[in-house]
């Protein structure tokens, strides 16, 4: 028998209280185990489910200034588009964005005659994550990776930030902080300004880090931090710009790598993922993979 966007919904009405039917993570695990989703899914399946399921069609279009779109045609049915162009991992999580989106108006049409009365765009984005970055996929390869960034985005093909977020929310063990700096500049690395400029936009850290025991030191590698801030000179994350090399630190009840990632040359990203010292064997398979060991810093 299929399984239906509506019967879906029903369900989702059914088993929880209204207000927590839309918390991203469990509705995620809902619509993964609901539909049968692969463990890590393609956007051609996902496309194909979307279909059969009564979501709507799935086209890529040329979109002014969107990633994504949804339009409601008779029936209850939707069109579902995303920007031509995208590379397939933004296409895959644009759609899921789409998805949830679709969700929660559905939710509101079997509960109210009104319109939605809110903007969702934060959950959806969590939705999607969670929907390609399921916690018993994701959590097991993050620490067969070292919870290295660089190399969990290359497998799960979402963003880095995605990724980032993503860290913090699954794992548990060890407790962790991971911070992305981004560069400012857009289009083609060519045109990119030097020396660069790169900002805070992802900072978290799990429930079981804690506060620091040697405060000025973590400030001072760039853990505690605000998004939009650049790193701090001479920090872990500026040596990591400015040589362009990854950077590793063991001081202060800490152990910290940064990672650069560049694009024609130029740096684009650099990522810091720090550990409680005794939790520092956890990094182990990043640092080989990056050669960090061999450049320690203090």
């Amino acid at each position: 028998m299929t399984r239906t966007r509506e019967d879906f919904c029903r369900e989702l009405l059914g088993s929880a209280a209204p207000y927590r039917v839309l918390e991203p993570e469990s509705l995620a695990a809902c619509f993964v185990r609901h539909f049968g989703l692969a463990g890590r899914p393609t956007l051609d399946g996902l496309c194909l489910m979307l279909g059969r399921a009564g979501f709507g069609d799935v086209y890529e279009r040329e979109m002014d200034g969107l990633k994504g779109a949804h339009i409601g045609r008779p029936r209850g049915h939707y069109d579902i588009y995303y920007r031509h162009g995208l590379w397939e991992g933004s296409s895959t999580y644009t759609v899921l964005h789409e998805t949830f989106e679709i969700i929660y108006e559905t939710l509101w049409d079997m509960q109210s005659d009104s319109l939605p009365n809110r903007r969702v765009c934060r959950e959806a984005d969590r939705f999607a994550a969670a929907v390609l970055m399921q916690p018993g996929v994701f959590g097991p390869m993050a620490a067969i990776t070292g919870l290295d960034v660089l190399a969990l985005q290359k497998v799960f093909r979402c963003s880095y930030a995605s990724v980032t977020l993503r860290l913090a929310e699954v794992m548990r063990d060890p407790p962790l902080m991971a911070v992305l700096y981004e560069r400012e500049d857009r289009g083609d690395p060519e045109n990119w300004t030097e020396p660069p400029v790169l900002r805070a936009t992802v900072v978290r850290r799990t429930r079981g880090f804690g506060m620091p025991e040697s405060f000025p030191y973590w400030v001072g590698q760039g853990l505690f931090t605000r998004r939009g801030m650049t790193p701090p000179l001479r920090s872990i994350a500026d040596r990591a710009v400015r040589y362009d090399r990854s950077q590793y630190a063991d001081s202060d009840g800490l152990t910290i790598i940064a990672r650069a990632h560049s694009w024609k040359g130029k740096v684009a990203k650099v990522t810091v993922v720090a550990v409680h010292s005794r939790d520092r064997a956890f990094l182990s398979p990043q640092l080989v993979a990056s050669d960090a060991w061999c450049r320690m810093a203090r």
